[in-house]
């Protein structure tokens, strides 16, 4: 499977590149010199706001997003790379990147709100860094924009 790696001026696009399962690695505080490095290794592809040919001359693996807007700049991606918008939908995390998995209501019921505890059954955790993700409402609110923005291709459901 694909994987990324976002600069410093594209962290809206690597969480929700996230959302839709991909796994992408990005922090503010990435020097220039570890994108050069991911770059070089060819391990990731780099998305970038910047200038390739400045910053990493005659690398292949650099794309340049042109948009300056998030909701554009995952079109681009995901028209670029022919990315599949739904089958890791919910599969990483949106904060760490790490891979998230089902959890037992009884292990999360003292982390989570107790009304949260209360209305929800299923619970899902970040392998990495432990964040609990439930399918609350905010879940339809994300499907819908995801819908709109990538056309019928994400109109599924379910998710945390």
């Amino acid at each position: 499977m694909i994987r990324f790696v976002a600069d410093r001026m594209l962290g809206r696009l690597a969480r929700t590149l996230r959302l839709l399962g991909y796994d992408t690695e990005y922090s503010p505080q990435m020097t220039p010199q570890r994108l050069q490095e991911t770059a070089r290794s060819g391990e990731r592809i780099v998305l970038t706001r910047g200038h390739i040919e400045k910053r990493f001359p005659g690398l292949s693996n650099v794309v340049s997003i042109q948009s300056d807007s998030p909701p554009e700049q995952l079109r681009e991606v995901v028209a670029r790379f022919n990315l599949d918008p739904q089958s890791g939908l919910w599969t990483r995390c949106t904060l760490c990147n790490g891979a998230i998995g089902p959890v037992s209501k009884a292990e999360v019921t003292a982390v989570v709100p107790p009304k949260v505890a209360d209305v929800y059954q299923d619970f899902y955790r970040c392998s990495t860094c432990g964040h609990i993700y439930w399918q609350g409402s905010h879940v339809q609110r994300i499907l819908k924009n995801l819908s709109e923005l990538l056309g019928d291709r994400n109109s599924g459901s379910g998710g945390t």
